[in-house]
Order: structure tokens, then C-alpha cells, then sequence
């Protein structure tokens, strides 16, 4: 009986062992042949075992909906935004219909209670007004507009997800597997990002969908160096809490993340890290200061071995706006330290300086637009891309809101900014906080406060890959701040009720 049993140990070894063999040898033979092909399927095969697992874990369903909307809201960005389906002249966004079905699954199930506590919560008020004061306009604008105007509006719409991160943090279990999840996303974010070079011939082959015009899902990398900056932190904090894996591991891949911001080349980014010194430095946070500095200092000589290597051996790597090397890299640098310099800026900033005069204009046009705005499904700015589409939106999702909902709706959605970065600072100036929630609290505000950075110079928050995972993760931190301040208050009164209850016995 013994030797049967070990003859079947040895079999189910042998048999995972020459199938993960196969798999290997099969993406191998595929990179080699169809390099491309390889390099967008090998993140698809990586994400769908990770879905694949979430589902052995239990989750609830609305659970498995959201995970299926961020995953690829996170890695695909533009390009599952306009993932749409239907017909007769009607398409929907797959990512929204994912959410919002989630969301109505709350609803009706047994997080009803939750959900109403959440909806009294000072932020998701502030939020609640913004949609109100958007339906109050849609009334007029979808009849004159149509879909357009619903596509102006979702930013306010996909709010109403903020809820969704706030159930969903009320189970301790729930939340550590979100916090594994974040790691299994950066992980194949970064090797996403990498083929970045090969974005052109990516878009060439890949399908293509759309809302109102065709987009290749594969290719776009719109949120990636976002992804890529918050990706460090998180690897180096929270992941010896969520692997097994050696730190230095973890430090490398830290440095990659970094390292791939020289390939996207996203310059509020590097404004990024010195927001996160700022904030590690303000809350007194020595060890993780000293952590991402040395993360830092990694990535900076990772990068420099990789510049140096493609420059010996003649290999040009073409980033976002030009040849990665070292040149491009001082140039870059000089238009950060030279911002006040007309003769320092890039064209980007120069559109830019052009549209926010234009929504100024039309801003200051009507009192009405100064106090309402003038609300949703016209263009904001005369201006197209390359490919001969109207941009809509100025480069700033607050400046939309204010051309949008006037200064009453800017005064609501600045209220709620406030409001989150206050509840996040409180939080963790709290005494007796454990390191483990506190390295996550602190990765969430760094979140929080480098998505407005990203949406104050692109339209972040008018796409729903911008949108959604703000919202859905700025829930999940207000949801784990109120639950780490009510655990202490309930075991407080459930120690006083245990000793009135010892002092009425005696």
C-alpha cells in the first residue's frame, strides 16, 4: 500500500513537472518565432492563471467582477477602457458593466449594511453631490449630445466605486488578498511595460474595439509609469509580508520598476518620488524612507549598466519621446530643473498652456458655466491627436471638473481631496498602529496622491482605467482606516461591559 502511494507521488510529480516543461518549451519556441506575439501573450497566459487562482480563493462573486475589470484596467489601461460590447448602435464599456454589477451585487447581498454605512461616510457625500449635480445636467445634455455626454460624465458616475473599496476592506481575509493581487498585477505590469518599444507593431497586430472609434486593446501604456513608480514602494514594503521570495529579489524587481520609468518617460513621475520623500519624510517614516531610498539608488545604477550596455553594443531602445540614453536623460532633467524657462519646455507643455487658456475662456464666457458649469458632451478644446481625433478634454481632470460643474462642483471635488488626505494623515499619526497596516496606509495615501499628480497633467480621471482603480483604492484605504479605528473602540466597550458585568455578579 506504501509503494502504491509513492508510485503515485512520484507520477503526479513527474506529470506537473514535463506539463510545466511543455508550457516553457512551447512560449519559448513562441518568442523565439513570433517575438512580438510573445511578448503581449505572455502577460495574457500570466494574468489568466492569476484569475484563475483568485477563483480557488474563495472570493465572493462581486469580488471575481471587480478583480476581472482591475486586472487589465491596470495593465491595459486605454486599451480595455474601450473594450465595449453590444449592438443596434449601443455599445458599453466590458470594465464598467464588470463594476457596476458588482456594485448592484452588494447592494442586493448581505454587504447591504455595510454599504449603507459607508454611503453616510463625509467623502462619499462630497462624491454624492458631484453625481447629482452631473445628473442634473445630463438631463439636458444627453438629449442634445447623446453618448458623448455619458462619456464627459462617467468620472462622476464610476465615483459611486469608492464604495466598492470600502465594503470590500471590512474582511481582514478579503484585504490581504487584495494586497496579493496588487502584487500579481505590478509583477506583470512590469514586464508590460518593457515592450514598450515594440508598442507599434504590438497595436498593429492586436484586436481593436471601441465606443465611438476603434482602439487596440494591446499596446497602449497610458497609466503604466504610474504603475511602475507605486510598484517599487509596494514591492519593498509589503512584499516580504506577501512571498517567500529572498529581499534582495524584491529590491531588483523595485529597481525594474523604476528603471522602466527612463522607457515611458513620464516626467511627472519623477516629480512622483520626491512627493513620496516629501510624504515619508512629513509622517517621520525613517525605515521606509531608507528602504525606497536605497531602491533608489538600486534602480539609478541598474539604469546606468543598462545604458551603458545598449550604448556599447549600438542597440537603440526607443522610449516615449525619444532614444533611450544618456543625452535624453539630461535633457529631460534640464526641462524639470528649467520649468520656469519658455525655451526649456517640450510641445506638450505648450499645448497644454494653450488649452487650460481655452477652457479658461470658455469657463469665464457665462456666469452660469462660472457657478454650474456648463456641463457634459461638448468639446472642451479645438485641438486633435495625430490620428486626426478630437483631444475633448485639457490635460487636467480637476480643470475638467471646474469646466464641467463649474466652481460648486470644484469646491465639492476639492472637499473630498481634502477630506481623504486628512483622514489619511490622522490615521497614521495615531499611536499603536501595527507596522504591517501602517506600510499599507502609507502606500495607499503615496497612491492617492500621485494619481491627482498623473490626472493634473493627463485626463486620468475622464477615462475609466484612470477613474476606477482611484476610486475602487481610495475606498479600500478609508475602508481600512475606519475598520483599524473601530477595532479598537469595540474591544474597549466590550472590556467595559465585561467588567460591569463582573461588578454587578459581586
Amino acid at each position: 500500500m506504501a509503494t502504491l502511494t509513492v508510485t503515485k507521488f512520484l507520477f503526479a510529480v513527474d506529470k506537473r513537472t514535463m506539463c510545466g516543461f511543455a508550457v516553457a518549451a512551447a512560449l519559448g519556441v513562441l518568442v523565439a518565432t513570433y517575438p512580438l506575439v510573445g511578448l503581449a501573450g505572455l502577460p495574457v497566459c500570466v494574468t489568466l492563471y492569476g484569475i484563475r487562482r483568485w477563483f480557488r480563493e474563495r472570493l465572493e462573486f462581486w469580488q471575481v467582477l471587480v478583480l476581472l475589470a482591475m486586472t487589465p484596467y491596470f495593465i491595459l489601461n486605454y486599451g480595455f477602457d474601450n473594450l465595449a460590447v453590444g449592438g443596434a448602435g449601443f455599445r458599453f464599456p466590458v470594465g464598467d458593466l464588470l463594476m457596476f454589477l458588482a456594485l448592484v451585487l452588494v447592494i442586493l447581498g448581505k454587504q447591504r449594511g455595510m454599504l449603507h454605512s459607508t454611503m453616510l461616510d463625509s467623502t462619499v457625500v462630497c462624491l454624492i453631490a458631484l453625481l447629482l449635480l452631473s445628473c442634473a445636467h445630463l438631463i439636458v445634455d444627453v438629449p442634445q449630445y447623446g453618448l458623448y455626454a455619458l462619456r464627459d460624465s462617467s468620472m462622476f458616475f464610476e465615483a459611486v466605486f469608492l464604495m466598492l473599496g470600502m465594503v470590500w476592506a471590512q474582511n481582514a481575509r478579503s484585504a490581504q488578498l487584495l494586497t496579493r493581487w496588487l502584487f500579481f498585477v505590478f509583477f506583470v505590469n512590469l514586464f508590460y511595460s518593457y515592450s514598450f518599444s515594440w508598442g507599434e507593431q504590438i497595436r498593429a497586430i492586436s484586436p481593436s474595439a471601441g465606443v465611438f472609434h476603434s482602439v487596440p486593446l494591446f499596446g497602449n501604456y497610458q497609466g503604466s509609469a504610474l504603475w511602475l513608480l507605486l510598484g517599487a514602494p509596494f514591492f519593498v514594503w509589503l512584499g516580504p509580508s506577501l512571498v517567500r521570495w529572498p529581499r534582495w529579489v524584491l529590491v531588483v524587481l523595485a529597481a525594474a520598476q523604476l528603471g522602466g520609468l527612463a522607457i515611458l518617460q513620464a516626467r511627472s513621475m519623477y516629480v512622483g518620488i520626491a512627493i513620496i520623500l516629501l510624504i515619508l519624510l512629513m509622517l517621520g517614516e525613517a525605515k521606509k524612507l531608507l528602504s525606497f531610498v536605497s531602491t533608489l539608488v538600486w534602480g539609478t545604477g541598474v539604469l546606468a549598466v543598462l545604458l551603458l550596455v545598449v550604448s556599447v553594443a549600438g542597440i537603440e531602445v526607443q522610449g516615449r519621446m525619444g532614444p533611450v540614453d544618456f543625452s535624453f536623460i539630461a535633457n529631460q532633467t534640464k526641462t524639470l530643473l528649467d520649468l520656469g524657462d519658455t525655451n526649456a519646455r517640450m510641445s506638450h507643455d505648450a499645448d497644454r498652456g494653450k488649452w487650460y487658456q481655452e477652457v479658461w475662456d470658455r469657463i469665464r464666457s457665462s456666469p452660469s458655466h462660472l457657478v454650474v458649469g456648463e456641463g457634459f458632451g461638448q468639446t472642451l478644446i479645438s485641438s486633435e491627436n495625430d490620428e486626426g481625433i478630437p483631444v475633448r478634454q485639457p490635460h487636467n481632470s480637476s480643470l475638467s471638473v471646474l469646466a464641467r460643474l463649474g466652481f460648486v462642483g470644484l469646491s465639492l471635488w476639492l472637499l473630498f481631496i481634502v477630506l481623504v488626505f486628512a483622514r489619511y494623515v490622522g490615521f497614521l499619526r495615531m499611536p499603536d498602529t501595527s507596522a504591517r497596516v501602517s506600510s499599507l496606509v502609507v502606500w495607499l495615501l503615496c497612491t492617492f496622491l500621485l494619481s491627482l499628480l498623473h490626472a493634473s497633467v493627463q485626463p486620468s480621471f475622464e477615462f475609466s482605467s484612470g477613474a476606477s482603480p482611484f476610486y475602487f483604492l481610495s475606498g479600500f484605504g478609508l475602508g481600512i482606516i475606519r475598520c483599524q479605528q473601530r477595532e479598537p473602540l469595540t474591544a474597549s466597550l466590550a472590556a467595559s461591559s465585561k467588567k460591569a458585568s463582573i461588578t454587578s455578579t459581586h
